[in-house]
């Protein structure tokens, strides 16, 4: 889902226009929303678990493909620091 289409969604969902704040979703609808984009419109779990449950497995995968900046910087660094000392020996 593209900004302007979720911006669309949730101003849909209410007849006030000149808000000060936006109008709230529910949690698990914008999780839903969260896991369509990072995981694909297909993606679902076969297990028969709750909902709950389901989102646990979701927000592990989406961490496992979208590790942070930070951890792959980390990993880089590990990365060059171990080829550096292949050379030195």
């Amino acid at each position: 889902m593209i900004a302007e289409k979720f911006k669309e969604l949730v101003s849909s969902k209410t007849s006030i226009d000149d808000r000060i704040c936006p109008p709230s979703i529910e949690a698990q609808e914008a999780l839903s929303i969260l896991i369509h984009h990072f995981l694909g419109e297909g993606w679902y779990v076969v297990s028969p678990m709750h909902t709950e449950q389901v989102n646990v497995v979701a927000v592990y995968e989406i961490l496992q493909k979208y590790p942070m900046w930070r951890d792959k910087k980390e990993k880089l660094r590990e990365k060059i620091i171990n080829f550096i000392n292949k050379l030195l020996k």
